[in-house]
């Protein structure tokens, strides 16, 4: 993996020069308001820092979200890309030179419909829970280079309802935002996480394909996006290089996306 096209989420402004002597150099920064999951930064800081710098909207927005979208347009165009969920962040940006980045986490699915929104956007990030063939495939296939997520905690689900508070209201529980449940068929580990935008439910062991890179075409991915989840810059040094003692999974890579429980038994 070729360290000029990793794009690394940040979570703490001062660690930007220590990603920087590492060798990495682009940054992926989420935004106080539009971004939910990750460390947010208030825009006006952001627009201070000399960097690559992409901002990650992953929130589905509301009527006054949109409106204070369109507020902050001009400031906008300060930054190198844009890794959006909502739709309504193209609709307001389109006829900017922003770098628009589609970003449906489970959409992402076949080239057909990559190819359809690479159409209109400077790229795409492709949905993690493809097997390896058909990640290659899909690769292989884009009109455009594309962006892999390739560590991080996956996102397994995205709710704008406040999941945990209603479920400790309704059987009279104290208040709890963050939470650790155990799913008993797979038993698997899952991260339940409450902000006051909604819910995120996440697995709780770190995802990582960076073995399978040397198999896929590095001409048509832009980007290796990397979330490190609460590991320092020494941490992800050691990933990059194949070099850590951290336990992963490689989600659906070398098995395919289970649809129903039921196929479990």
């Amino acid at each position: 993996m070729k360290k000029e096209k990793i794009l690394c989420n940040i979570e703490n402004l001062i660690d930007i020069d220590n990603y920087k002597k590492i060798g990495i150099n682009n940054f992926l920064f989420a935004v106080d308001g539009f971004s939910i999951g990750y460390n947010s930064f208030n825009i006006n800081e952001l627009k201070k820092l000399e960097c690559n710098k992409y901002l990650l909207l992953n929130r589905v927005l509301n009527n006054e979200d949109i409106d204070n979208l369109l507020k902050i347009k001009e400031e906008l165009k300060c930054f190198d890309g844009i890794i959006f969920e909502d739709i309504g962040v193209y609709n307001i940006l389109y006829d900017t030179n922003i770098k628009l980045i589609w970003n449906q986490n489970h959409f992402a699915t076949n080239y057909k419909s990559i190819n359809y929104y690479l159409e209109m956007m400077h790229s795409a990030v492709i949905s993690n829970e493809l097997t390896k063939e058909e990640v290659k495939d899909i690769i292989d296939r884009v009109n455009k280079p594309i962006i892999l997520n390739v560590f991080g905690k996956n996102m397994i689900m995205y709710s704008r309802r406040t999941l945990l508070t209603n479920f400790n209201k309704y059987y009279n529980l104290s208040e709890i935002r963050d939470s650790i449940i155990e799913e008993p068929i797979t038993n698997n580990e899952f991260n339940i996480k409450e902000y006051d935008k909604g819910t995120i439910i996440y697995n709780n062991k770190y995802f990582n394909i960076i073995n399978y890179l040397n198999e896929l075409n590095d001409d048509n991915i832009l980007f290796y996006l990397i979330y490190p989840n609460g590991l320092d810059y020494v941490e992800i040094d050691k990933i990059i290089n194949n070099n850590s003692n951290i336990v992963y999974d490689d989600g659906f890579m070398n098995r395919k996306t289970i649809y129903k429980l039921g196929e479990k038994k």
